[in-house]
Formats: structure tokens, sequence, C-alpha cells
């Protein structure tokens, strides 16, 4: 019986945790009527959940008097939770408020006028900023052809690699157009051994565990979980081939790849010693890998795009995501999205971010800065900006769905037999695809009901 509760806690479209906390909060009568006593004048607040983004947005609205009244907290992690509570109640809600892209999809779910957040598509329309901006990003916090969130990255991945290691090899960069030189390339690289040797050599590390790098490199050929519609397309044709040719650069003989290790450090630690040739990253790894791999690779490592699958073809993905939105149950909206615009496209704020986190805007103008050229020490003075914004306009749509976490989860779940062996990947996905219509279709139905019911 406490299997079934917290099976279905784990349905309820929030989670688990805000369902618990909602009840507890229902059960003492007295949790969430407290807190609408507003003893003091209301405050202007945003919410996120990132310690970095939470110094930068107090930094820029602290230069203005006219912001005084902003309050910007940093909940971290736990912020999710307290969002779904807040939502869920109408209860101190942020005015604005950061949210990761696997996090969002379940407050899209349902009719879109009972989505809690302030549908921005007008706004955004009407300033130009679709054009202004790289417009497939916004992809990700569109439902229904209506967009709600303000994205606030690009996320463009490249290639890290040993330059000496490569010229060892006889190749340069630029032979490695495709992801058939790139493991071509590997497969020369390659030496046998038992992981935690010494030994071993592998072309790069890729998960067998989680999907994460799969889907990446399945929106580098175009294809995705769902499409511009919502509909389930992860059991398509082109998912499918993109599966079978992951576990073939993991299992080939010999492999193009390897099992990623325990941790990003010790992926670093390998690529240091020679034991991997290089590695996927997105643009704000590089900043973690000066900052947590210095000692490791500092001027031992470049960057270049992404091989493409076919010749001519896109050469990067993305993978990660943040957005702001602005709750319908806040206030007025108009001095929100003033804000959300002051914090995610202010010049001076852009710049600062790819200086110190090597975050690529969406927003074009900003590329032409002067930062985009400077030479990285780090990367054997190499102009990372700059081949990351050449990169930029290929970053592929990744669509919004009501469903993306439960499609993350239910691809986790499967994953480590697929890369074992256990499940093909044409039977994989199939199966996250009928369980993702499963759910889909329940709730249409459940919401074709609610309506029936309450018609004259």
């Amino acid at each position: 019986m406490l299997r079934r509760l917290l099976d279905w806690a784990d349905e309820f479209p929030p989670g688990r945790v805000p369902l618990l906390l909602l009840v507890l909060a229902l059960a003492s009568g007295t949790a969430v009527a407290v807190r609408q006593v507003r003893s003091a004048p209301p405050r202007f607040s945003v919410w996120t959940f990132v310690h970095l983004a939470g110094e930068e947005f107090q930094q820029r609205l602290a230069a203005d008097p006219a912001h005084a009244d902003v309050e910007v907290r940093n909940l971290g992690t736990a912020m999710f939770d307290r969002l779904a509570l807040a939502v869920m109640t109408r209860t101190e809600l942020p005015n604005l408020v950061e949210i990761e892209q696997s996090v969002i999809g379940r407050y899209l779910r349902g009719p879109v006028e009972h989505i809690p957040f302030v549908d921005l598509t007008e706004r955004l329309e009407r300033e130009g900023w679709f054009e202004r901006c790289v417009p497939a990003r916004f992809a990700r916090y569109t439902v229904g052809g209506r967009t709600f969130g303000l994205p606030h990255d690009l996320h463009p991945m490249v290639l890290v690699y040993r330059p000496d290691v490569l010229a060892e090899l006889g190749y340069r960069p630029e032979d490695l157009a495709t992801w058939d030189d790139w493991c071509a390339a590997a497969r020369r690289f390659y030496r046998p051994g038992a992981l935690g040797t010494r030994t071993w050599r592998r072309g790069m590390p890729l998960s067998t565990i989680e999907g994460y790098t799969y889907l990446a490199l399945l929106w580098q050929r175009g294809g995705d979980m769902f499409d511009a519609t919502g509909e389930v397309t992860l059991d398509s044709p082109l998912a499918v081939d993109t599966l079978e040719r992951y576990l073939a650069m993991l299992g080939g003989d010999p492999p193009a790849a390897g099992p990623a290790l325990s941790s990003m450090i010790e992926d670093f630690a390998a690529l240091s010693r020679g034991q991997f040739l290089g590695l996927l990253a997105a643009d704000w790894m590089l900043a973690v890998m000066q900052k947590d791999g210095r000692t490791l690779l500092e001027g031992r490592v470049q960057i270049m795009p992404l091989p493409a699958w076919e010749r001519g073809g896109r050469r990067t993905t993305t993978v990660g995501g943040t957005a702001l939105c602005i709750p319908k149950d806040a206030g007025p909206p108009d001095r929100a999205w003033e804000i959300a615009k002051l914090l995610y496209f202010d010049h001076r704020s852009l710049v600062e971010r790819f200086r110190t986190q090597s975050i690529v805007p969406l927003l074009r103008a900003s590329w032409t800065d002067p930062v985009f050229d400077e030479p990285a020490p780090f990367f054997q003075n190499q102009r990372i900006g700059r081949v990351l914004t050449e990169l930029a306009d290929e970053v592929p749509p990744v669509h919004g769905s009501p469903y993306m976490a439960e499609g993350y989860k239910l691809l986790d779940a499967v994953f480590a037999d697929v890369t074992a062996g256990r499940v093909t990947p044409r039977a994989a996905l199939a199966g996250v695809a009928a369980e993702l219509r499963a759910r889909m279709a329940r709730d249409r139905a459940a919401v074709a009901r609610a309506r029936a019911g309450s018609a004259p």
C-alpha cells in the first residue's frame, strides 16, 4: 500500500516532495495562512538556484537605485520544491524565477490557460527578440506555439582535445570533419587495458548509464525526444540509428570511445595523461575546466567544432539550459519583464558572464564585443570565444514538453541495459516512447473529462 502511494506521488506533476509539503501545510491549517499576513510593504523578488547567477543579478541591480526594492534570493536546489508549493498555493510567489530546462516542463502541462507563467510570445515578437537572438533556443520553453521562458544561454558544445597527441597520430583538427573521421583517428589511438590502470586509451568518454550525451548527439542530427507539436519522436528511425551508432563508438573493434569515468575531474585527469584523445564540452564546462583542471590541463588543450554526422553538416549541439519565467499570480508582469531583460540581455552582464563562466549569450549583438576575441592562455592562446560564437547559429532546437523530465528519467532508467547489451536500442526507445504516449493520453483524457464536467 505504501509503495502504491509513493508511486502515485512520484507521478504528481510537481513531484513527491511538493505534494507532501502541501499535505502537511493543509493539515496544519496555519502554515500557509500565516504567511499571507503582510506586515511590511511587499518587495519585488527574484529567485534563482545558482549562486553565480544570484551574485551577478545582485551586482547588476545594485547599480540602479530604481531597483532598490528588488530582492534576489539564491535558494539552491531547494528552490524547485519551494516554487512548486508556491504555485499550488498561490502564496509567496516570486516576481521572477530562474528555472532549469529539465524542470520547467512540469509547469507546462494541461491547457495553456492553466500554465502558471506569463505567456511571453507577444512581447518577444513585438520587440523583435526572436530575430535579435538565436531563435532555436526558445524552443525549450515553448509549448503549443507559446513561449513561457526567456532563455539565459546557448550552451554550444565543442570537442576539447590534445593537439600534441592528435599530431602524433598524423591528424590535424580540420581532418576530423565528420564522426567517421573522428572514429578512425580514435581507433588508431586506442590501447587495451582495464579501467583503473594507466595502460588503456580511448578516443573520448561517453556515458554508459545516463542518456544525456546520446540526446546531445541526437539533437546534433536534427532529432529530438519530442517534435514541435509536442508529440513523442524518441522511437523514430533517426533516434534508433543514432543510438546504434553511439553503441558502435563504445563497442567497436577497436572502440572509438570508452565509458565516462566516475567524475568530471577524473575525465580531465585521463585527458591530461593522454588516455583520452578528447572530450565533449558545453561552453560552461570550459570555465569549469579552467578552474578545476588548471593544474592538469592548462596550456595542453584546445577546442574544435564537433565532427558532423554528414560532411558539411551541423558542427555543434547543446546540453542544459536555464530560463527566466514570470509567475502569473505574482502581480502585474510589466516590471518583471523589464527586469528580466535587464538581467539577461544587459551587454555588460553578458560580457562578464562569458569572461567568468564561458557562457555564450543568445543575443547576437553581443558577439561583436572584443571579449570573444581575447586569447585564452589555458587553451594555448586560442580565441575560444570566437570558435563558440561562430557555432552559435548552428545550435539545434530542443523542443519543450510538459513530459521532458519524465522522458529523461525513463531514458536513464533503461540506458545502462542498452549499453550493456541487455536491451536493443529499438526496443528501449520504443518502450520509453510508449510509456510517454500512455501518460500523455491519460492526461488528455483527464482534461477532457474535467472540461466536460464543467460544461453548462
